[in-house]
């Protein structure tokens, strides 16, 4: 009998344990900038320090996110692919992501916050369907972890392109989301999805090129 009670006990302790390790869903740690933000501007490095360790994961979500739609954004697409780019090159390096402390003490009004993390949790929401841990060693192993940055700093050249052009601002910040998301939920299939992405930034802007040079023989130029 207390064998049988000491092992209802462990697993009740096990359990317990199990629920304060669980990482938070990506929506759950949008709604807590929202919370925390109390109607008020809150500035980028007060969003890291809500978030904890995820915060630099979040944060490059947040980036990308104005860019998912195939309207290109002019003014913002530059300075956000040059901020994701350095991102990147310190993911593939295996270093911390790292901001000037002039970007971290830039506060984000509270009602462009609001749209932005309402965007966010539309998209999200979606993705959580699909996101759970598999093929872990996209995340884990030092050969992957390098590709992942890489694949962010290239899709964050394309975005800071000033391309006035459809979708040269979609498929890269897909690419760049896609990439962060698995990377948060450890789903090696997401971040293939977003090596897929950006692969086909690359033979867009390919396409674009050669329809260009094209058209410009046909001219006689």
């Amino acid at each position: 009998m207390e064998t049988i009670k000491k092992e209802h006990a462990e697993r009740r302790v096990g359990g317990m344990r199990a629920e304060r390790i669980r990482p938070t869903r990506l929506s759950e740690d949008l709604r807590r900038i929202l919370d925390q933000a109390n109607g008020k501007g809150v500035t980028i490095g007060k969003i890291i320090e809500i978030l904890h360790g995820r915060g630099f994961d979040v944060l490059i979500i947040i980036l990308v996110l104005p860019f998912c739609t195939p309207i290109p954004l002019p003014g913002l697409s530059t300075p956000f692919g040059l901020i994701l780019m350095f991102f990147g090159l310190r993911i593939a390096l295996r270093q911390r992501p790292w901001l000037p402390k002039r970007l971290l003490n830039m506060e984000i009004p509270y009602p462009t916050l609001t749209k932005v993390i309402k965007g966010a949790l539309a998209v999200s929401t979606r993705l959580e369907k699909v996101l759970h841990p598999r093929f872990r060693f996209f995340k884990d192993w030092p050969s992957f972890n390098f590709l992942n940055g890489l694949a962010i700093l290239l899709s964050g050249l394309v975005l800071s392109l000033p391309l006035p052009i459809p979708f040269t601002n979609t498929i890269p910040a897909w690419s760049i989301l896609l990439i962060a998301a698995g990377m948060m939920e450890n789903d090696g299939a997401v971040i293939v999805t977003g090596y897929l992405m950006a692969g086909m930034t690359w033979v867009y802007l390919a396409s674009l090129v050669w329809v260009g040079k094209a058209g410009l023989t046909w001219m006689g130029f």
